[in-house]
């Protein structure tokens, strides 16, 4: 046991500051370190168990969403008890309280963790919420078992390499997910994108753009996603712009369809984003409308497999 966590009391604060940060911060990265897989979540009339990293990522920004929409400026949560049970486990019971400006938005409520020494670190195993299954938080942490898995992890995944590829100025990674032609629905224009050169003038556009912003993060979570055909995939995300930690710009809605190719890999060849485009193909820096609508999408751009 390292010297800074000499008692169950300081393993106990020691996570409680990581994940409130993660959470805080919209860092799923940092708050994944500090969980075991599968991670069991019992709230007061159903029991959740996150099986992988993806379900694990849908609870934690389904909380995230939640703390957000009601305001939540501050997560305060407080050891009020731990105990040893041998050298690598530790049980421990803190109460959570959601601050909105320094006002509680939600009355504080107990939560049990069971936390464990593993491979050197210590993570938490296991957690009882005293949460009416009604409750924001409760739905927050049911999201884990919800929806089509496989459909949102392949969804998940497409979203993650893409952004981390516009963020990096990687055009080769994000051309290969990408099927030709391709087509860019915003509320105010339809653009296709017929050629290579094309998506790469496109791909430079955004780029370049992001990096006069400061971007930093490009965080785009998957809401829901399923299977049109067992070779297509049509779901919905939400994009954060992020600048180390902090927004510039309101998260908004996006649409995406995937189709396999015969290669195996799935490809994007169509995304809807509920933004206003100030200037054809994206010239200028694009915003978000007063009420945001997200454009549905029209046939396929191109023939898919049954």
């Amino acid at each position: 046991m390292s010297a800074a966590l000499k008692t169950a009391k300081d393993v106990s604060e020691h996570l409680l500051r990581i994940t409130a940060k993660a959470l805080m911060q919209r860092d799923f990265e940092l708050f994944a370190t500090c969980f075991f897989l599968p991670q069991t979540m019992n709230t007061m009339g159903r029991r959740i168990v996150a099986e992988t990293r993806f379900d694990l990522r849908r609870a934690f920004e389904s909380n995230c969403d939640h703390l957000e929409s009601i305001g939540v400026t501050e997560l305060r949560r407080e050891c009020v008890a731990a105990i040893f049970h041998g050298e690598n486990r530790v049980e421990a019971t803190h109460l959570s309280t959601l601050i909105a400006n320094g006002e509680e938005v939600v009355p504080p409520y107990p939560v049990f963790s069971v936390l464990e020494k593993v491979d050197g670190s210590w993570v938490i195993m296991s957690s009882e919420y005293a949460l009416d299954d009604q409750s924001g938080g409760a739905k927050a942490l049911h999201a884990a078992e919800e929806g089509d898995a496989e459909a949102e992890e392949i969804y998940q995944v497409h979203l993650d390499r893409l952004s981390d590829a516009l963020i990096q100025g990687d055009f080769d990674t994000f051309k290969d997910r990408i099927s030709l032609p391709h087509q860019i629905t915003t509320e105010t224009d339809v653009i296709r994108v017929a050629t290579e050169a094309e998506m790469k003038d496109l791909f430079d556009r955004f780029a370049i753009m992001y990096a006069n912003q400061g971007l930093t993060d490009f965080v785009r979570t998957v809401r829901e996603a399923q299977f049109i055909t067992p070779d297509e995939i049509i779901g919905t995300h939400i994009s954060h712009q992020m600048r180390h930690g902090q927004r510039i710009m309101p998260p908004y809605p996006n649409r995406v369809r995937l189709v396999r190719d015969a290669d195996g890999q799935w490809r994007e060849t169509h995304c809807a984003n509920a933004i206003l485009n100030n200037f054809e193909n994206f010239k200028l820096w694009t915003r978000l409308a007063d009420d945001p609508c997200l454009p549905e999408f029209d046939q396929p751009t191109k023939g898919t497999k049954s």
